[in-house]
């Protein structure tokens, strides 16, 4: 068999339309980049982005949408967003405009099995409702329109309502949020969901493989000290939150690399800001794409040039 591409797209909120000015510079140096990738994966943010590239929109487009509904998405907010987490009894954000968003760039008819690409998107289901309760439970959900996909009739904008429910941010979307609380960069749900799907016609092996995984700006953070006895209230403070997803980023990263080696890249670099943006900071639009503007992206181009 021929080579089969991913493109996998981390989550972050208004950091996505970093991801999106960086396909849109992609495109100049490798126009291909889009139309012969087998699948488009992305969580969050990225799951919106992966969603919309599927149906045909440009990353200028999807760029744009960010820039002008950024604001509209996140100013209005429910309760001083500076409180501790605990201390907020809803979510920060209703999610009514992010909705007339969606079903306006997406479609509101529009199904996954009406998509011109194949993509996957993780959220998570906070109940299976099955029947027996020893087998009642949350549980990871990849919505996706590959081979046996029990997700076709999925309408794409309601899709993309789940994989962007970040918790805390906005309200859970029947019964579903963010998949970013488990795999905020998607690459290795994709490789794994790609292989399985292609068993049932013919075995994809990891040879065939080639994986690009887009970050969307890092910051780098730490804790420092030996020992830190601390209950919730600080360590919540501290940023538990962004260490469990910073965390988990890295591990797939890590697992990625180790099984496709030089044929997976990951482009993830770190924001130079001195305060961290957070997902929600729509004012600060114009810095990301500033910042995205005038990243090198000499090393990503040369390994597109040989492995795309």
């Amino acid at each position: 068999m021929g080579e089969y591409r991913i493109l996998a797209l981390d989550g972050g909120g208004v950091r996505g339309v970093v991801t999106a000015v960086l396909l849109e510079r992609l495109l100049k140096v490798a126009p291909s980049l889009i139309g012969v990738a087998d699948l488009l994966a992305g969580t969050s943010s990225g799951g919106i982005l992966a969603l919309g590239l599927a149906g045909g929109l440009s990353p200028t487009q999807l760029r744009q949408l960010y820039e002008r509904k950024g604001q509209a998405i996140f100013h209005d907010s429910r309760r001083p967003f500076g409180a501790e987490v605990g201390q907020r009894p809803t979510a920060a954000y209703d999610n009514g405009a992010l909705c007339r968003e969606l079903k306006g760039s997406l479609g509101e008819a529009t199904r996954l099995a009406d998509l011109h690409k194949q993509v996957l998107v993780p959220a998570c289901d906070l109940d299976n409702e099955a029947v027996d309760p020893w087998e009642r439970t949350w549980r990871p959900k990849l919505f996706h329109n590959l081979s046996g996909s029990e997700d076709a009739d999925r309408l794409v904008y309601r899709v993309a309502l789940y994989t962007s429910a970040a918790p805390m941010y906005f309200p859970s979307v029947d019964g579903f949020i963010d998949g970013g609380v488990y795999a905020n960069n998607p690459s290795m749900v994709a490789i794994a969901h790609a292989v399985r799907a292609r068993c049932e016609a013919s075995a994809l092996t990891l040879p065939e493989l080639r994986v690009l995984s887009l970050g969307n700006g890092n910051v780098g953070r730490y804790i420092s000290g030996r020992r830190h006895d601390w209950g919730s209230t600080h360590w919540l403070g501290a940023g538990l939150l962004d260490l469990m997803n910073d965390a988990s980023v890295a591990i797939t990263d890590f697992q990625c690399r180790q099984l496709l080696r030089e044929r997976y890249f990951r482009f993830a670099p770190l924001l130079p800001m001195d305060k961290p943006i957070l997902l929600d900071e729509s004012a600060r639009l114009p810095e990301l794409v500033d910042y995205a503007e005038h990243l090198d992206l000499s090393e990503l181009a040369a390994w597109l040039e040989e492995n795309w």
